[in-house]
Protein backbone atom coordinates (compact mmCIF):
# COMPACT_ATOMS: atom_id res chain seq x y z
CA UNK A 1 0.00 0.00 0.00
CA UNK A 2 3.08 2.57 1.07
CA UNK A 3 4.59 1.89 -2.01
CA UNK A 4 1.67 2.45 -4.05
CA UNK A 5 0.65 5.73 -2.35
CA UNK A 6 4.72 6.64 -3.00
CA UNK A 7 4.51 5.78 -6.73
CA UNK A 8 1.15 7.86 -7.38
CA UNK A 9 2.51 10.77 -5.48
CA UNK A 10 6.22 10.37 -7.39
CA UNK A 11 3.36 11.16 -11.07
CA UNK A 12 0.97 13.66 -9.26
CA UNK A 13 2.72 16.13 -7.32
CA UNK A 14 6.52 15.12 -8.23
CA UNK A 15 5.53 15.43 -11.76
CA UNK A 16 8.26 17.23 -13.29
CA UNK A 17 10.90 15.33 -11.67
CA UNK A 18 9.20 11.88 -12.18
CA UNK A 19 9.26 12.77 -16.07
CA UNK A 20 12.77 13.86 -16.45
CA UNK A 21 13.34 10.80 -14.41
CA UNK A 22 11.63 8.70 -16.94
CA UNK A 23 12.95 9.94 -19.75
CA UNK A 24 16.60 9.18 -18.07
CA UNK A 25 15.46 5.91 -17.55
CA UNK A 26 14.04 4.91 -21.23
CA UNK A 27 17.65 6.12 -21.90
CA UNK A 28 19.27 3.55 -19.66
CA UNK A 29 16.51 0.98 -20.51
CA UNK A 30 19.31 -1.25 -21.30
CA UNK A 31 21.15 -1.76 -17.81
CA UNK A 32 20.26 -2.94 -14.74
CA UNK A 33 17.11 -1.99 -12.60
CA UNK A 34 15.75 -2.83 -8.58
CA UNK A 35 13.19 -1.42 -6.85
CA UNK A 36 14.47 0.37 -3.23
CA UNK A 37 11.17 0.82 -1.33
CA UNK A 38 9.16 1.89 -4.51
CA UNK A 39 12.14 4.01 -6.29
CA UNK A 40 13.00 2.29 -9.35
CA UNK A 41 16.67 2.08 -8.92
CA UNK A 42 19.27 2.24 -12.31
CA UNK A 43 22.55 1.14 -12.31
CA UNK A 44 24.19 3.28 -14.51
CA UNK A 45 27.48 3.78 -16.01
CA UNK A 46 27.92 7.52 -14.54
CA UNK A 47 30.57 7.77 -11.57
CA UNK A 48 27.74 9.96 -9.38
CA UNK A 49 23.88 9.08 -8.30
CA UNK A 50 20.85 11.35 -9.00
CA UNK A 51 17.41 10.89 -7.81
CA UNK A 52 14.81 12.35 -10.36
CA UNK A 53 11.20 11.74 -8.49
CA UNK A 54 10.71 7.99 -8.89
CA UNK A 55 13.49 7.24 -10.37
CA UNK A 56 17.30 7.17 -9.02
CA UNK A 57 20.20 6.47 -10.91
CA UNK A 58 23.53 5.27 -9.01
CA UNK A 59 26.91 4.04 -10.67
CA UNK A 60 28.55 0.26 -10.30
CA UNK A 61 30.65 -0.43 -7.45
CA UNK A 62 31.64 -4.00 -8.97
CA UNK A 63 30.56 -7.29 -9.86
CA UNK A 64 29.89 -9.76 -7.25
CA UNK A 65 31.93 -12.80 -8.69
CA UNK A 66 29.94 -15.40 -7.35
CA UNK A 67 26.49 -14.03 -8.40
CA UNK A 68 27.19 -11.60 -10.96
CA UNK A 69 25.30 -9.65 -8.94
CA UNK A 70 25.98 -6.14 -9.39
CA UNK A 71 27.44 -4.12 -6.58
CA UNK A 72 26.07 -0.87 -5.72
CA UNK A 73 26.94 1.87 -2.95
CA UNK A 74 23.99 1.40 -0.09
CA UNK A 75 24.66 4.82 1.02
CA UNK A 76 24.56 6.18 -2.27
CA UNK A 77 21.44 4.51 -2.94
CA UNK A 78 20.12 5.39 0.68
CA UNK A 79 20.95 9.27 0.14
CA UNK A 80 19.24 9.39 -2.98
CA UNK A 81 15.73 7.69 -2.24
CA UNK A 82 16.33 10.52 0.87
CA UNK A 83 16.16 13.08 -2.28
CA UNK A 84 13.24 11.10 -3.73
CA UNK A 85 11.70 11.55 -0.33
CA UNK A 86 12.50 15.35 -0.69
CA UNK A 87 10.55 15.44 -4.14
CA UNK A 88 7.22 14.29 -2.14
CA UNK A 89 7.72 16.68 0.18
CA UNK A 90 8.18 19.72 -2.39
CA UNK A 91 6.63 18.53 -4.86
CA UNK A 92 6.96 20.79 -8.28
CA UNK A 93 9.58 23.01 -6.16
CA UNK A 94 11.99 20.05 -6.31
CA UNK A 95 13.74 20.57 -9.05
CA UNK A 96 14.46 24.54 -8.03
CA UNK A 97 15.24 24.00 -4.09
CA UNK A 98 17.28 20.52 -4.31
CA UNK A 99 17.87 19.46 -8.15
CA UNK A 100 19.58 22.73 -9.23
CA UNK A 101 21.34 23.57 -6.11
CA UNK A 102 22.69 20.13 -5.70
CA UNK A 103 23.60 19.69 -9.37
CA UNK A 104 25.56 23.56 -8.90
CA UNK A 105 26.88 21.73 -5.64
CA UNK A 106 28.24 19.00 -7.01
CA UNK A 107 29.57 19.62 -10.89
CA UNK A 108 31.05 23.76 -10.77
CA UNK A 109 34.80 23.37 -10.49
CA UNK A 110 34.51 26.42 -7.82
CA UNK A 111 32.20 24.04 -5.63
CA UNK A 112 34.56 21.15 -6.13
CA UNK A 113 37.93 23.14 -5.05
CA UNK A 114 36.28 24.72 -2.28
CA UNK A 115 34.96 21.43 -0.67
CA UNK A 116 38.62 20.34 -1.38
CA UNK A 117 40.35 23.30 -0.15
CA UNK A 118 38.28 23.44 3.53
CA UNK A 119 37.98 19.62 3.96
CA UNK A 120 33.83 20.14 4.09
CA UNK A 121 31.53 17.55 3.32
CA UNK A 122 29.70 16.92 0.39
CA UNK A 123 26.74 16.44 2.53
CA UNK A 124 27.20 19.67 4.36
CA UNK A 125 24.71 21.98 2.92
CA UNK A 126 20.80 21.89 3.95
CA UNK A 127 19.81 20.08 0.90
CA UNK A 128 22.19 16.88 1.17
CA UNK A 129 22.28 16.91 4.54
CA UNK A 130 18.30 16.48 4.87
CA UNK A 131 18.51 13.73 2.07
CA UNK A 132 20.09 11.61 4.60
CA UNK A 133 18.36 12.79 7.40
CA UNK A 134 15.00 11.91 5.59
CA UNK A 135 16.21 8.47 4.19
CA UNK A 136 17.74 7.60 7.83
CA UNK A 137 13.82 8.53 9.23
CA UNK A 138 12.41 6.08 6.90
CA UNK A 139 14.62 3.28 7.50
CA UNK A 140 13.79 3.70 11.30
CA UNK A 141 9.86 3.54 10.28
CA UNK A 142 10.74 0.62 8.17
CA UNK A 143 12.22 -1.32 11.09
CA UNK A 144 9.35 -0.87 13.44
Amino acid sequence: MKKSIYTLLQWTWGLPQTLIGSAVYIANRDKRHFNYEGACVTVWDREDGVSLGKFIFVPKMGEDKESGSLVVSRELAEHEYGHSIQSLILGPAYLLLVGAPSLIWSRLPYFEKRRKKTGKSYYSPIFEKSANTLSASAARRKEK
